[in-house]
């Protein structure tokens, strides 16, 4: 019985820099251990939801001229270069109800630059390429349904590939974080337009993809034990006081321009993702590793899209902390992972 090693990654958008962080932390002790082949070839399968999609085609997928993946470290430097070009600054959004005023009526940020960034990273390829398993999900608004795009070595006459393998993975991603009010929804077509999807943020309803990722490893490698392996973007601990939340109307628990920036939209992924650790806790006890930490005490601020220095400071100093405390865990991964020989 062999022991299939499963990564997920969480959403947050910016915040996957703390996912970044860990994985490069992790790569690092792999390599100390001697280990000389790509990380991301360790796993039998890579799920990732927005930000974390980003990441976890990266790791699967050769680059587009045919070279090796981008190491943790390039992935690291690519959000820390790379968001304030998908999150440029907007000084009049910090001033209150007026400034968040043009997101009630469209999307806050251009998809412009991050589609072009993808389509230098990813190129054209498709899920087919993938080296190792991948999964990204997404949620369709036309036709309504829950989306898990997947491709790689074990779907190989499988009806996923028919379904998603000459899907762009690009597209994937770029509907996978097509988080409403901040982005518009992303258009998805097979070549031949036989399937299309309207797809929206997978974090609507996956944020934390684990537990998706392990029924998934489950039909694909029957009978294996599984071990998972679960980045975080940060735990969201913004408290919102009863006497304030008992008279709260749309304006505040859904609206950007309400002073407590969407409160619905936190308590759905956070409740997700907590209720996701629990259940694989309680279903994987020693063979689940899982790397977050609070956003508190200025390790760096819950939005999605604060791609400000001192945001990217103060998250870089959260994660960091983080792997300290958790080195002996990330030691002890790096000794267990060895690539995949199929």
């Amino acid at each position: 019985m062999a022991t299939r090693h499963i990564l997920t990654i969480d959403g947050g958008g910016v915040r996957g820099l703390v996912a970044a962080i860990v994985l490069d932390a992790l790569d690092q002790e792999f390599k100390r251990a001697g280990k000389t082949s790509a990380l991301g070839d360790c796993f039998d399968l890579v799920a990732g939801t927005s930000s974390g999609a980003l990441i976890a085609a990266a790791l699967t997928l050769p680059a587009p001229d045919g070279g090796p993946s981008p190491t943790p470290l390039e992935l690291r430097n690519f959000f820390e270069q790379r968001a304030r070009t998908i999150f440029p600054p907007r000084p009049f959004c910090n001033i209150p109800v007026i400034g968040r005023l043009p997101q009630l009526f469209g999307p806050l940020h251009d998809p412009a630059p991050f589609e072009a960034l993808m389509k230098m990273q990813f190129g054209d390829m498709v899920f087919a390429s993938a080296r190792r398993n991948l999964m990204i999900p997404a949620y369709s608004i036309d036709p309504r349904d829950i989306v898990l795009f997947r491709g790689g070595p074990a779907y190989a006459g499988r009806d996923e590939s028919e379904r998603f393998g000459m899907i762009r993975v690009r597209d994937a991603i770029l509907g996978s974080s097509a988080a409403p009010t901040f982005f518009p929804p992303h258009r998805i077509e097979s070549p031949d337009r036989s399937r299309a999807w309207t797809a929206i943020d997978g974090g609507v309803y996956l944020n934390d993809p684990a537990m998706a990722a392990v029924t998934e490893a489950m039909r694909l490698f029957p009978g294996d034990d599984i071990r998972v392996v679960s980045l975080g973007t940060g735990r969201q601990t913004r408290n919102y006081p009863f006497e304030k939340a008992r008279k709260w109307g749309f304006s505040q628990w859904v609206s950007p321009t309400g002073r407590f920036r969407t409160p619905l939209i936190s308590a759905i992924q956070d409740g997700q993702a907590r209720a996701v650790n629990r259940q694989l806790k309680y279903l994987l006890g020693d063979d689940y590793y899982r790397f977050d930490y609070r956003l508190e005490k200025g390790r760096g601020s819950d939005k999605l899209d604060d791609a400000s220095k001192k945001n990217l400071k103060q998250l870089t100093r959260g994660a960091l902390e983080m792997v300290d405390e958790m080195r002996p865990k990330l030691r002890e991964l790096a000794m267990s992972l060895k690539p995949i020989n199929s």
